[in-house]
């Protein structure tokens, strides 16, 4: 898992070049962007633009991918993350559609994602758990770039 400044990066060594390809995007995001799914090279990386009221915790989920990274970016609002390595998680749900969920635990890593920063997390192994409260309850808006590993 990575949290940085969206400045910073190019200061990492990313496993392949559709990294790239996500963070020049992200670079010129029109803020108002329609929510949806945006292309940006086929399936390979495309952009789910979301727009969602922050949750509170209780009774959500963690969840881990297999194929996809997500690099996420808040571009209104805020919003807590919570994080966990997949392996210190007991399974609800298995995989299916790249996706498996995982029972909230209190010993997660919470981070705040606010305008400016981003955060990233691999498969498989980082469980998070978005669009949780910050504060109180808001309204975010979110860029999730999806980038195939």
């Amino acid at each position: 898992m990575i949290l940085d400044r969206l400045e910073h990066w190019c200061d990492y060594g990313w496993p392949n070049d559709r990294f790239r390809l996500a963070f020049e995007y992200l670079e010129k995001l029109d803020p108002d962007l329609e929510d949806g799914r945006h292309p940006i090279d086929g399936d390979h990386v495309f952009n789910l633009m979301q727009t969602y009221q922050t949750k509170p915790r209780q009774g959500e989920l963690f969840e881990s991918h297999r194929e996809y990274a997500d690099i996420q970016v808040v571009v209104r609002g805020a919003e807590q993350i919570w994080w966990a390595p997949r392996s210190s998680l007991q399974v609800v749900a298995p995989m299916a559609n790249d996706k498996e969920l995982q029972a909230m635990i209190s010993a997660a890593t919470t981070l705040v994602l606010s305008p400016g920063l981003f955060a990233v997390f691999f498969p498989p192994d980082d469980a998070h758990a978005p669009c949780l409260v910050h504060q109180q309850i808001s309204t975010v808006r979110k860029a999730c770039i999806k980038v195939r590993m």
